[in-house]
C-alpha cells in the first residue's frame, strides 16, 4: 500500500496552470530571438521551459537533455502550430513518468507537423481571416475613424486566441493520437484549399478596390478626333488593366524572394517614370 502511495506521489502531471503559461509566454516571446539557425526554437524552449523544469527538475541529467531536445531548429504557424506544444508536453510527461519515449520521437514528431500546420495556419489566419478583417478596418480608417487599427487587433486576438488557447489544451489532452486522426480523415487538403482560394479571391478584391492606377494620356486622329488611352483602350481590353499589372508585377517579384522595400522602391520608379513621361 505504501508504494502505491509512493507513486501516485511520484506521479507528474501537467495542470491546466501550466499549460496557459505556456500560452502567454509563446504569444509574447515566440519570435523574441529568432535565427536562421534555429528560428523559433528558442522561443519555443522558453514557452515550455517551466513545464520542463516541473517535469524534471529533480533529474539534472533529463533536464539538460530536453533543454538541448527543443533548443533544435522548430519553424511552424505560430497559432495552429501551438497543436505541435500540447503534443510535445503530453510527450514530455509521460517521458517523466517512465515511458520509454526517445529524444528522435519527440524531434520527429515536432519535425514532422511543422509544416502540415503551417500550410493550415497560413491558409486559414493569414491568407483569409487576417484579410477580410484588414479590408473592414481599412474602409473605417479611410473615413479618419482613429478606432480602426484598435479594432483590427481587436478582432484577430478575438477570433484567433480562444481558438489557439483551446487547440493547446485539446492537443496535449488526446495527444498525438488525436493531431494523426484529423490528418487521416483526408479533410486537410480540401480546407486548405478552400481557405486558399478564398484568400485569393479577398486580396484580389482588396486590390481591386483600394489600388488605383489610370492613364490621362489621349491621342489626337486628325482635326476633332482624339483617342483616350485610358476609357478608349484599356477599359476595353480589361477594366482596371494597370492596377492589376502593378499587382501582378508585386506579385512576380515577391515570387522571385524581392524584398518589400526593393518592390516599394521599383513600383515608385515606375510610377515616377509613367509621369515624367505622361502615362500616368
Amino acid at each position: 500500500m505504501e508504494e502505491i502511495r509512493n507513486e501516485v506521489k511520484q506521479e507528474k502531471r501537467i495542470t491546466n496552470k501550466d499549460l496557459m503559461k505556456v500560452w502567454w509566454r509563446w504569444v509574447f516571446f515566440q519570435e523574441a530571438s529568432v535565427s536562421y539557425e534555429r528560428l523559433q526554437a528558442p522561443g519555443f524552449f522558453y514557452a515550455i521551459s517551466p513545464v520542463l523544469v516541473k517535469l524534471y527538475g529533480d533529474n539534472p541529467e533529463e533536464l539538460t537533455a530536453a533543454c538541448k531536445r527543443h533548443m533544435q531548429f522548430y519553424n511552424s504557424e505560430p497559432y495552429c502550430g501551438l497543436a505541435i506544444h500540447g503534443i510535445t508536453l503530453a510527450l514530455e510527461e509521460e517521458r517523466a513518468n517512465g515511458a520509454p519515449i526517445s529524444d528522435e520521437a519527440i524531434n520527429s514528431l515536432k519535425t514532422g507537423l511543422m509544416g502540415p500546420l503551417a500550410g493550415l495556419g497560413d491558409s486559414v489566419r493569414a491568407g483569409t481571416i487576417a484579410p477580410i478583417v484588414t479590408a473592414f478596418c481599412i474602409s473605417i480608417g479611410q473615413t479618419g475613424n482613429l478606432i480602426a487599427p484598435f479594432l483590427l487587433e481587436g478582432i484577430l486576438v478575438a477570433i484567433v486566441w480562444p481558438f489557439a488557447i483551446w487547440l493547446l489544451k485539446k492537443s496535449y489532452h488526446t495527444g498525438k493520437e488525436g493531431i494523426q486522426e484529423i490528418f487521416s480523415i483526408g479533410k486537410l487538403n480540401w480546407i486548405t484549399t478552400m481557405t486558399s482560394t478564398l484568400g485569393g479571391i479577398t486580396l484580389g478584391a482588396l486590390a481591386a478596390s483600394y489600388v488605383t492606377l489610370s492613364s490621362p494620356l489621349e491621342f489626337v486622329l486628325g482635326k476633332g478626333s482624339k483617342i483616350a488611352l485610358q476609357a478608349d483602350v484599356l477599359d476595353v481590353i480589361l477594366k482596371n488593366i494597370l492596377p492589376l499589372s502593378m499587382v501582378l508585377l508585386s506579385v512576380y517579384l515577391l515570387n522571385k524572394k524581392v524584398s518589400a522595400v526593393k518592390i516599394i522602391l521599383i513600383l515608385a520608379a515606375v510610377c515616377a517614370l509613367g509621369v515624367l513621361i505622361g502615362i500616368f
